[in-house]
């Protein structure tokens, strides 16, 4: 029922999105993905300028937020597995954004530093989220958007912070 309502004087891709299946855009974890999939895809396409995507950019936020960090926790702190994470800091360190260096007291371990490039590439990279943060979230309130990141929020830090064998 609310499809219809939607669906009536609306774009051909909503039209379209619609249609797949009142059931599916019915269930979180459809509109999730979709939602994550379009940012991302936004995102990817306003760095392409400065030859990297989102994960990039991530990985260079939380090394500007937290300082140098092992690789291991730095693919934590983002959320990707270790062969995802070795690719990434490969990627920027190619475009000379960062830099392994060994770890003062692991020898398996490195640690990764921004270089100065990537430090002044950071308010490039700050101006591209909240161009596509405005973008994609255009069509909410401010109220809508803040309600929607606190929610997003409890939703990541609750899920994340269970057990595996929880999940």
């Amino acid at each position: 029922m609310i499809l219809k309502k939607t669906i009536k004087n609306s774009p051909e891709s909503i039209v379209s999105l619609a249609l797949t299946s009142e059931t599916l855009t019915g269930r979180s974890g459809f509109l999730l993905a979709k939602a994550a999939q379009r940012v991302r895809d936004t995102y990817d396409e306003h760095l392409k300028t400065l030859n990297m995507n989102a994960r990039h950019a991530g990985i260079l936020t939380i090394l500007e937020e937290k300082g140098s960090l092992a690789q291991n926790e730095l693919g934590k702190c983002a959320y990707i597995d270790r062969t995802t994470i070795v690719a990434l800091i490969d990627d920027l360190e190619k475009l000379g954004l960062v830099e392994r260096q060994e770890h003062p007291t692991d020898r398996r371990s490195h640690v990764i530093y921004m270089t100065a490039k990537g430090k002044e590439l950071m308010p490039q990279i700050g101006k591209k989220a909240k161009e596509v943060e405005k973008e994609y979230l255009g069509p909410l309130t401010a109220s809508e958007q803040k309600s929607l990141i606190q929610l997003l929020r409890k939703l990541v830090f609750h899920h994340y912070s269970m057990p595996k064998e929880t999940r």
